[in-house]
């Protein structure tokens, strides 16, 4: 309208980690309320709906047609979960709806008008990942367990041509459960055990992978795990998966708090203004998220519209937040992040830390 702009979020609250609601309902808002003190989107304040989508790709379908149909946001945004973000991203483009989510997949995406990637797919970091294997972790027995859904099928198929073209001898090459339980994680980490894997390359919800670690860290089993993607290298995983995860490292879309101050000074401040308390992780990547978001709106200008929107982000101009890494896409190319930074968990303070910042190889 002339004074608000309506945006839905939608992420898998339950279903692929214990996430506390709370993170998602104090951070969503904190960015649009800092920016409204500033004069907002051309004088119009942005409103946040929240909504969880269970983990489930029907759910987020239906939660993403209710937000577009009875609370008439202008764009929504996927936090996580590849296949809720291809179900949702599916059904914007439908009804002409923007849609844009950190970087998972690009099968089922690649071709939506309407979807933008803010940050590198699983696909573009395999060749950031093999290099980290086998130039930082030494090489060595390589493993590969990617999820067992169609959505991963292109990054599973760049790992295996990433680590192929870096050397890497890989051992272990199979697709696991989207929710692995205890009984599927011990023979899972039976298995890697047993190929003598040094590193772990691994694409799984937190739940699984915590699953997976706790069962190899019975057998005194604690490989190298490495991965692309969002929700894995938070601090809770770190919390409850320290020690059996190691230094597990995970690229990401989002720095983390150790080094968040130096890049970006108004978001602790911001975040104890209108969210009260410590930050966590979690606001930080919605805060990253929400602030490139306002970029592209104010260069889509106060007359805004759907289309237009979506033609400023193909017209070619960079985005850069100094949160996530800068983003530029074109009318052919909807994935236009090169840069991801690198979290390290550091199990003496149950947390990630930022190995790297906006690296774009090792």
């Amino acid at each position: 309208t002339d004074k608000v702009i309506t945006i839905g979020i939608h992420a898998p609250v339950s279903g692929a980690a214990p996430f506390p609601q709370t993170s998602f309902s104090k951070g969503a808002p904190v960015y649009w309320q800092f920016l409204s003190d500033h004069g907002g989107v051309f004088g119009r304040a942005v409103k946040i709906v929240f909504q969880d989508d269970a983990f489930d790709p029907a759910t987020a379908r239906r939660v993403c047609q209710q937000m577009v149909e009875q609370d008439h946001v202008f764009l929504l945004i996927g936090l996580g979960g590849a296949d809720q973000i291809t179900a949702c991203a599916q059904y914007a483009n439908s009804v002409g709806v923007p849609y844009m989510s950190p970087g998972v997949n690009e099968v089922g995406l690649r071709g939506l008008r309407g979807y933008f990637a803010l940050s590198m797919t699983y696909a573009q970091q395999s060749p950031l990942l093999a290099q980290l294997a086998k130039k930082q972790l030494g090489g060595g027995k390589f493993a590969i367990a990617v999820e067992d859904t169609p959505s991963f099928d292109d990054a599973h198929a760049s790992i295996v041509k990433a680590a192929s073209d870096n050397g890497l001898n890989v051992v272990y090459d199979k697709r696991i459960p989207k929710s692995a339980q205890q009984a599927q994680a011990l023979g899972i980490a039976n298995d890697l055990h047993s190929s003598g894997a040094e590193i772990v390359y691994i694409i799984a919800s937190p739940t699984t992978f915590l699953n997976i670690a706790s069962a190899a860290g019975g057998q005194a089993y604690i490989p190298k795990y490495i991965g692309p993607g969002i929700t894995s290298g938070l601090n809770l995983v770190a919390q409850v998966g320290c020690p059996q995860i190691g230094e597990a490292r995970f690229l990401s879309p989002f720095p983390e708090l150790d080094v968040i101050d130096k890049l970006d000074p108004d978001f602790n401040p911001a975040y104890q203004k209108y969210a009260g308390g410590s930050a966590d992780d979690i606001g930080l990547g919605l805060w990253g998220a929400n602030k490139l978001i306002g970029q592209m709106m104010m260069a889509a200008g106060k007359d805004m519209t759907r289309q237009s929107f979506v033609q400023t982000l193909e017209s070619g101009k960079r985005f850069a937040t100094n949160v996530f890494p800068p983003v530029q896409f074109s009318p052919t190319n909807h994935f236009g992040s090169g840069q991801a930074h690198l979290l390290q968990a550091d199990c003496t303070a149950r947390a990630y830390k930022t190995a790297a910042q906006f690296a774009s190889g090792f």
